[in-house]
């Protein structure tokens, strides 16, 4: 990898932003655990019982895109992206310019596998698939794939 693929990759995995968000999501976990009612674990199995916690206060794609800042969404995507880095070595990126509320692109956190430094690809190069999600868009999206989707299914990337 290149120096200055480095650097980006280094930018993006550790910035004011992301740091700064990350750190409130940390803090505000344990009343948003007590508040519902259940233990966290960290676990793969635990995704079950955040699906069913968000299933249960929203119904809409919409519903869930509006209460982004809050925490019932915020430390649920927070929650779905460390059993992820935990489990399975993503790691938390962010851009570290774009605001997180920007109208023409999701400027949410997201978690990915990192490159190994040892990897050399063209500047073009479409063969850097590295799996990993934004976990706000995933939560999301169980309002919009239907019931058969499952938040446990983002783990299946890293199989």
């Amino acid at each position: 990898m290149s120096v200055d693929r480095q650097s980006e990759e280094q930018e993006w995995a550790d910035n004011p932003r992301l740091n700064a968000w990350l750190a409130k999501q940390e803090a505000a976990f344990p009343g948003w655990a007590q508040q519902s009612g259940h233990a966290w674990d960290f676990t793969p199995g635990s995704l079950d019982q955040l699906e069913d916690l968000l299933r249960r206060q929203f119904s809409t794609w919409e519903e869930v895109s509006a209460a982004q800042e809050d925490p019932i969404v915020a430390v649920s995507a927070w929650y779905l992206g460390e059993v992820q880095n935990r489990h399975y070595g993503t790691v938390w990126h962010c851009n570290p310019q774009l605001p997180m509320n920007h109208p023409d692109q999701d400027g949410t956190p997201f978690v990915l596998m990192p490159e190994d430094p040892r990897d050399e690809y063209e500047e073009d190069d479409d063969e850097r698939y590295r799996p990993g999600n934004n976990p706000f868009v995933e939560i999301r999206a169980l309002f919009v794939r239907g019931p058969e989707n499952r938040l446990r299914d983002v783990l299946n990337r890293y199989r």
